[in-house]
């Protein structure tokens, strides 16, 4: 049987028999998975790599055993294999998943920045507005807080992009959002309607009440208060009897 006549495996057993060099050895000397040079040597087409990559092996192969490669080419060319066509080469994109994958986690990672930043954004513009206030809106079972003094100070912090006004009287803020107003207080039950606006219009409304506790001596005071008010002369209307 001449050389054209031999299968592959046929010819890669005489090659490697001749120099004594087994399968296994083969797979060591050539750093070709045994997997591949088993189903080389037994003419295992299924088992077989792509075209490219064998044309190679068998390339590696002729070189370990010191032989011409064209005869092992030939061979493999014989046989009724399934391969890719006659343009076959070896792929390019080996790693296209890897660099497909971190494509998707760098489009992930900067879908998520824009997402987060837009959030932020929107909520700036669109957000409901929050306050934190030194009135509270319960005391115990009532709904208003009590004091003796005659003025109080209503202060607190809201969003620096947000404006507040009590009764639809602008309070001015600080850089940080704190503000800060003294009111007086009428006798009994006050009521304060304190409204934090956004930029676009959304708003927040707080009811607080404070009932101002007057006790017989200061009712004394503000009576008499109230009587030099009602009797000092108004201008214009000062003059010398006669």
């Amino acid at each position: 049987m001449t050389t054209s006549d031999k299968n592959l495996g046929e010819l890669l057993a005489e090659i490697a028999g001749t120099r004594g060099v087994a399968a296994e050895k083969l797979s060591e000397l050539t750093n070709i998975p045994k997997r591949y040079i088993a189903a080389l040597f037994d003419n295992d087409i299924k088992n077989m790599p792509a075209a490219p990559y064998v044309r190679g092996y068998l390339a590696k192969i002729a070189s370990v055993l010191g032989v011409d490669p064209e005869p092992l080419h030939d061979a493999y060319r014989r046989l009724d294999l399934r391969t890719s066509g006659r343009n076959d080469s070896l792929p390019k994109n080996r790693f296209a998943i890897v660099k497909s994958r971190r494509s998707l986690i760098w489009i992930a990672l900067a879908a998520v920045v824009v997402i987060y930043f837009g959030s932020v954004r929107l909520n700036a513009l669109l957000g409901i507005p929050m306050i934190d206030i030194n009135l509270p809106s319960k005391v115990g079972d009532r709904d208003y807080m009590e004091t003796r003094g005659a003025t109080i100070v209503i202060e607190g912090k809201i969003d620096t992009k947000d404006s507040i006004s009590i009764y639809d009287e602008p309070i001015p803020t600080d850089g940080n959002g704190n503000f800060s107003k003294e009111v007086i207080l009428d006798k009994g039950l006050n009521t304060f309607k304190i409204t934090v606006k956004r930029f676009l219009g959304r708003e927040t409304t707080i009811i607080r009440k404070v009932f101002y506790v007057v006790d017989e001596v200061q009712e004394n005071i503000i009576q008499e208060q109230e009587i030099e008010e009602q009797t000092e002369p108004q201008e214009g209307e000062g003059g010398i009897a006669e």
